[in-house]
């Protein structure tokens, strides 16, 4: 697995989102499609392909993670993704794609809401969810 030090920040992004992914066990469509448009929107530039590679490595490593460790493991990227986004972008660009992505199956799950308040905390940020 990639040391966080070593990440990018697409990369941070993708294995943060990819933590929220798999908090309730699954990969729906409509999560990858919320993960595919918050990269868009936060990384104008990126290179489809490899967001995609970042995306599918990221998988490999958290599926070989219990739930205990992804967690963990989302609040020590979360700090890699405070050092790349000023504070206004974190809670006004990067909340909402949080939520979005949370939210893109219709179901929120206890797990889900767990591992957003981990983010909130460690970023700073208040993320709204929908009940």
């Amino acid at each position: 697995m990639i040391k966080q030090n070593e990440m990018t920040p697409l990369e941070a992004v993708t294995h943060l989102f990819t933590c929220l992914i798999l908090a309730d066990g699954r990969m729906d469509f409509e999560e990858r499609e919320s993960w595919a448009e918050a990269i868009s929107d936060l990384f104008p530039d990126h290179s489809p392909d490899k967001a995609l590679e970042f995306l599918q490595d990221a998988t490999r490593a958290l599926l070989a993670m219990d739930s205990y460790s992804r967690r963990n493991y989302a609040i020590r990227i979360s700090t890699k993704i405070k050092d790349h986004f000023s504070q206004e972008d974190l809670q006004n660009k990067f909340g909402p794609k949080v939520a979005a992505l949370v939210e893109a199956d219709g179901m929120v799950f206890q797990s889900e809401k767990e591992m957003v308040a981990d983010i909130e905390k460690e970023l700073g940020i208040e993320i709204t969810l929908e009940d």
